[in-house]
C-alpha cells in the first residue's frame, strides 16, 4: 500500500528527538508521518532521571509516557504508525506540475508491515541498539541470564551474582540499579579505569558487595539452562579468570541503526549519520536527530533539541522549496 499524497514530513523514530520534531513541525501546520516501533523509544530503558529540566526527579517510563501525551495534541496534523521502516530512498525529481514542486525528489519509505509512504522530508532519529559482546555463549543465552538492558529486567536477579560488563554510564547506571537488588556484583572494564561520571562510581566504588576489575576482556559465557559463569582474560598478563554468576549486563556501548538509509546519506566511521547542527545531511531534505547522530554526547535533553532543530530546518527547507 502506498501513501497517495506525499507527508511534509515523514519522522522515523518514537523517542524523544523524534516526538520533538513531530511537535515543532506541527506547530508549523506541516503533514507528519512518524513511524517507530518503540513509544517513547530507548528512553523507557532508563532508570531514575535527574537531568531532565523542570522534573528534578522522573523516570524513563514516566518520561514516554508525557512526551508521548504532548505529542496527542496535535493528532490532527501527526499520523503515528507502529512500524519499522525497512528502507528510504528518493525518486526522480518530479515535473514543475507535481504537488510536490518544481523538480523536487520525494522520499519513499517502506516499511515492515508492508506500506509505502512517500514524504516531501525526512527526519530520521532511529536512535542506536545494544553492542554485543560476540564471544561464545552470548547468542546461547542471551535472555537466559544475558540482559542489555538493567533497567527492564534487574528485579529478575534478586540475590544473586551478577556480572556488569562495562564501566561507562550505562553499565554505571545498571550497578547502581543492582545495589538494591543483587548479592554481589563484579563490574568488568576493558581499560585500567571506569570511564563513567565520577558522580556516578561515587555510588558504588566503596560498597563491599561490588568488586571492580579493570583490564578485561570477556571470552566466554557458560551455564546450563541458564547462564552459570563468565571468563576474562586479564589483558596485562594473559591469564584467564572465571567468576560464578546467574546474570550478565552488557553495556559497551551501541551501534546506531542506520540500514535503512546506509546508501542515502553519508555516515561516519562509527556508521553514525552525519548530521550539522542544523541537523541538515549531504542529503537535501533529509534531516536527522539524537543518537543516531554523530553526537557528541548522548543525552535525553540534547536528543530532544537535535529534534526540535530538525523540525526548524526541515520547515524551512520546505518553504524555500515552494
Amino acid at each position: 500500500m502506498t501513501t497517495p499524497t506525499p507527508y511534509d514530513i515523514l519522522i522515523v523514530g518514537y523517542g524523544p528527538a523524534g516526538i520533538t520534531a513531530a511537535i515543532y513541525a506541527a506547530r508549523k501546520r506541516l503533514t507528519v508521518a512518524l513511524i517507530g516501533d518503540l513509544p517513547g523509544g530507548e528512553v523507557r530503558n532508563s532508570g531514575d532521571i535527574e537531568n531532565w529540566p523542570g522534573d528534578q526527579h522522573t523516570d524513563g517510563n514516566t518520561l514516554a509516557d508525557k512526551l508521548i501525551a504532548h505529542l496527542g495534541d496535535h493528532k490532527d496534523l501527526v499520523t503515528i504508525m507502529q512500524d519499522k521502516v525497512l528502507t528510504i530512498t528518493q525518486e526522480s525529481p518530479t515535473p514543475s506540475n507535481s504537488p510536490s514542486g518544481k523538480g523536487r525528489k520525494l522520499f519513499i519509505t517502506t516499511t515492515e508491515g508492508g506500506k509505502t509512504y512517500t514524504s516531501k522530508t525526512v527526519i530520521y532519529t532511529a536512535g542506536r541498539h545494544p553492542r554485543m559482546l560476540n564471544v561464545p555463549g552470548e547468542a546461547e543465552y542471551k535472555n537466559l541470564g544475558i540482559t542489555y538492558c538493567a533497567t527492564c529486567d534487574a528485579p529478575l536477579f534478586s540475590g544473586m551474582d551478577v556480572a556488569v560488563v562495562g564501566g561507562g554510564n550505562t553499565g554505571a547506571e545498571a550497578v547502581i540499579m543492582l545495589q538494591k537488588i543483587a548479592k554481589k556484583i563484579y563490574v568488568l572494564q576493558d581499560s585500567d579505569r571506569l570511564i563513567a561520571d565520577p558522580v556516578l562510581i561515587a555510588n558504588f566504588d566503596k560498597d563491599p558487595n561490588v568488586t571492580i576489575i579493570t583490564n578485561t576482556k570477556t571470552t566466554k559465557i557458560a551455564g546450563e539452562t541458564m547462564v552459570k559463569s563468565l571468563t576474562y582474560q586479564d589483558v596485562k598478563t594473559g591469564a584467564e579468570h572465571t567468576v560464578a554468576v546467574g546474570g550478565i549486563f552488557v553495556a559497551i556501548g551501541a551501534i546506531p541503526n542506520t540500514g535503512p538509509v546506509k546508501d542515502l546519506v553519508k555516515l561516519d566511521r562509527m556508521g553514525a549519520i552525519e548530521a550539522d547542527r542544523y541537523g541538515a545531511t549531504n542529503v537535501p531534505g533529509f534531516f536527522a536527530a539524537g543518537d543516531v547522530t554523530n553526537i557528541r554526547d548522548a543525552q535525553i535533553v540534547v536528543a530532544a533539541g537535535q529534534g526540535c532543530s530538525a523540525a526548524l530546518s526541515a520547515g524551512d527547507y520546505l518553504s524555500r522549496q515552494q
